[in-house]
């Protein structure tokens, strides 16, 4: 935000030898996720760092490569296999709301959105429970990614081979997440029926020319970046519409009121996400000021030049949904918590560029709307039983990591509505 301020719409720093370039213009983002991408890789420290985690899946991947994994993976994010997603959301929505019933009076809604999203993401897609599971898989997720967050920050760190406290947590971690993984796909192939999901897909894929079938590291990388993608990101953003909602009062009656209207005392299913409007605008408008993938980086394969700046080839370039968010000459008034930005007529007032919690051009996160339904749903159901307010004493600080994430968690007063 700050070079943003000083420097405007380009600007420039070297790290060590490294030339750095920050684009938060629209017309330079466009250019680079778009207009250009063919000659901007994902060859950059922080793709290479997740790697260390997810492999070579579709989010670390670039080229020939990523896009026949892409072909591949997009149906099992089709329409109508969204459409179906109420099936699998409501029920895990249902067990959390009655475990909340019985037990809690004030919860960690990090936490708890970071099990529901897994749940979801394990059932939908691999047509696993993971709901015992959940609570020792989200930790590793969140140690193995805390662990490339403490490499990025610090210049000199002993090798992963080293066995320091917090490498051994790491490959625990990692250990965790494997096991489940490779138990999975053991799982699946013994069945002899591969299924109709996307682990199916993976089990079945062929490659074009060689007709041979992926490898078990190929499959393992697909499945855990879902797992993981497929469930942080979203879990961010809830948490974050939860924390909105409770410092602005006024949305969240009107959010209630619409819920009543639409469902009463119904649980909610997809045929009702159109009428669910204002609960989709605040979702839109919770990953506009704190979008869960607030950073992303390219590396440029060849010169080009930038909004007038020349850009030398294997310069970084980064750009940040975060800040593009917030100017202030893109959008009226842009530190507001506003939902009605969203509402029909209004989306096409800003320029298509300024507005990317899921990235844009070919890079556009394929689960953007597996997200968006399944947020929906989620918000409508547990504000139809819970206000969620934050605990008074509660400071609740921005961690840029990974994701944007609260430092020390979102502690917050379930209260029945």
């Amino acid at each position: 935000m700050d070079l943003s301020n000083r420097y405007g719409d380009v600007a420039y720093f070297a790290a060590g030898s490294l030339p750095v370039y920050i684009t938060s213009h629209p017309d330079g983002i466009k250019h680079v996720l778009l207009d250009q991408s063919r000659h901007y890789t994902k060859d950059t420290i922080q793709y290479n760092a997740l790697a260390t985690i997810t492999g070579r899946g579709l989010l670390t991947s670039d080229g020939n490569f990523w896009l026949r994994q892409r072909r591949l993976i997009q149906p099992a994010f089709a329409r109508p296999r969204l459409m179906a997603l109420d099936h699998i959301v409501v029920p895990a929505t249902q067990a959390m709301l009655k475990r909340w019933q019985e037990q809690e009076t004030v919860v960690d809604a990090d936490r708890e959105m970071m099990r529901l999203t897994l749940e979801v993401v394990g059932k939908a897609l691999f047509s696993i429970d993971l709901s015992r599971e959940a609570g020792r898989l989200t930790g590793a997720v969140l140690t193995a990614l805390d662990h490339i967050i403490y490499r990025a920050r610090n210049i000199i760190v002993p090798p992963d081979f080293v066995p320091t406290p917090r490498n051994l947590r790491f490959k625990r971690a990692l250990s965790t997440l494997d096991e489940k993984v490779y138990a999975l796909i053991s799982e699946r192939r013994k069945a002899g029926q591969p299924g109709e999901d996307l682990l199916g897909m993976l089990l079945q894929a062929r490659d074009e020319e060689t007709g041979q079938p992926m490898n078990e590291q190929q499959v393992r990388d697909e499945v855990l970046t879902m797992l993981i993608a497929g469930h942080e990101t979203v879990a961010s953003a809830l948490t974050w519409t939860w924390y909105l909602l409770s410092k602005h009062p006024a949305v969240w009656e009107r959010l209630r009121s619409e819920v009543r209207r639409v469902l009463g005392n119904r649980l909610p299913c997809s045929a009702d996400l159109p009428a669910l409007e204002y609960t989709a605008q605040i979702f839109s408008e919770a990953l506009r000021l704190y979008p869960p993938a607030w950073v992303i980086t390219r590396r440029a394969a060849d010169e080009d030049d930038l909004l007038g700046y020349h850009i030398p080839a294997g310069a970084l370039i980064i750009l940040s949904p975060y800040v593009v968010h917030r100017r202030a000459d893109f959008w009226e008034d842009p530190l507001a918590f506003q939902p009605e930005r969203f509402a029909p007529g209004q989306t096409g007032k800003h320029h298509r560029f300024a507005y990317i919690p899921f990235g844009g051009g070919p890079r556009l996160c394929i689960g953007s709307h597996f997200a968006a339904v399944e947020a929906q749903l989620i918000v409508a159901m547990i504000s139809q039983q819970f206000r969620l307010e934050l605990v008074p004493s509660v400071r609740v600080e921005v961690d840029a990591l990974v994701t944007l994430r609260p430092r020390n968690g979102m502690p917050m007063q379930l209260k029945a509505v």
